[in-house]
């Protein structure tokens, strides 16, 4: 007797397309959490929003450091008075230049709800709310393809007949005419090529390797034949802990950001990873020598931040990568042929 039921099985296209719908899902429910509440305010004010001139009441940086934040901040508080006559106290979080033009008990631009004065904002972080909005719309978009792809997965499941006491697996196992062997399931029949696969893996990494590695020694040499340096006024201090799969270990990372300006009056700000002991022994608003590209500006580093040897290590190493990978993956597409055409006889 047969009974009919779904089977759970991880290689088939339904449990893929469940599983990327999943995965889907939960970035985007992640980009909606983080931007909702934004996108709200910015609906808020959008529709009823009043200008009101403010007063700065106080002007604070809350420095990166080891035993407080990882991050650097510029806030402003101020205080202003609604139409109604409503006094509201608040603050906002502000980019360094804008900071740097605010005056501490002078005027500020504010905008805030109406019904609701304490949904406002200083006019200088109206970007701010913009990336709200696309952070939402960008979580919307991947929601959509997560429920897309989980439906799909859904309708891809299959009533499979099986009878009562075999697992799913003997359920396509069939004896052949005159002979004791046991036919494989068609999941099982093909088998990818190990010197394929191994060979993709080593020329993806070395291909990413070699160009980065390329990159950053031909940007290098466009700094010491072209570059030239400057003094920068020191922004934000940030630290970051990242995963290393290879050392199967955390390791915090560091970056500075500055602004410097170039000889045509021109202001442009960057950014540079340092090592620890460097990100420890800079403090904000310090100046620092840097060096630029005048033709792009926007490309620069600090000059006591030199990468030394490491770019031409990781260039060979990924020069070798992508050479075995190469020669892998010549090697067992010419396996596989061999094997495919003494199959054919």
């Amino acid at each position: 007797m047969l009974r009919w039921g779904y089977r759970w099985q991880s290689r088939s296209k339904a449990a893929s397309l469940l599983v990327a719908g999943a995965i889907l899902l939960f970035i985007s429910f992640i980009f909606v959490a983080l931007s909702v509440k934004g996108a709200y305010q910015a609906h808020r004010l959008a529709t009823e929003g009043r200008i009101a001139t403010g007063t700065v009441i106080k002007k604070g940086m809350h420095r990166a450091s080891d035993n407080g934040t990882s991050n650097t901040s510029y806030d402003v508080s101020y205080l202003f008075t609604t139409a109604e006559g409503r006094q509201i106290e608040s603050s906002d979080t502000v980019d360094p230049g804008p900071w740097d033009q605010i005056v501490e008990h002078g005027p500020v631009a504010v905008e805030y709800a109406a019904t609701d004065p304490t949904i406002n904002r200083m006019k200088a972080t109206t970007t701010v709310m913009a990336v709200a909005y696309v952070v939402l719309f960008v979580g919307a978009i991947v929601g959509l393809l997560g429920a897309t792809l989980a439906v799909m997965g859904l309708l891809a499941l299959r009533a499979v007949p099986v009878s009562a006491g075999t697992s799913a697996l003997n359920s396509y196992a069939a004896t052949a005419r005159g002979r004791n062997e046991v036919e494989r399931p068609p999941i099982l029949k093909g088998r990818v090529n190990p010197w394929i696969v191994v060979g993709g893996i080593l020329l993806f990494g070395g291909s990413i390797f070699l160009l980065v590695g390329v990159f950053v020694l031909r940007q290098e040499r466009l700094f010491h034949a072209e570059g030239m340096t400057a003094t920068a006024l020191v922004l934000t201090k940030n630290s970051h802990v990242e995963y290393n799969r290879q050392n199967n270990s955390q390791e915090t990372k560091y970056d500075v950001g500055y602004r410097f300006a170039t000889p045509d009056g021109r202001s442009v700000q960057g950014s540079d990873k340092v090592d620890g002991r460097t990100w420890r022994s800079i403090r904000e608003r310090d100046l620092i020598q840097i060096v630029y590209l005048p033709e792009r500006p926007t490309r620069s580093r600090l000059i006591a931040n030199a990468p030394g040897t490491g770019p031409w290590i990781v260039s060979v190493l990924g020069g070798a990568l992508t050479a075995g990978g190469t020669l892998l993956l010549g090697y067992g597409f010419f396996d596989a042929a061999g094997k495919h055409r003494k199959s054919r006889k």
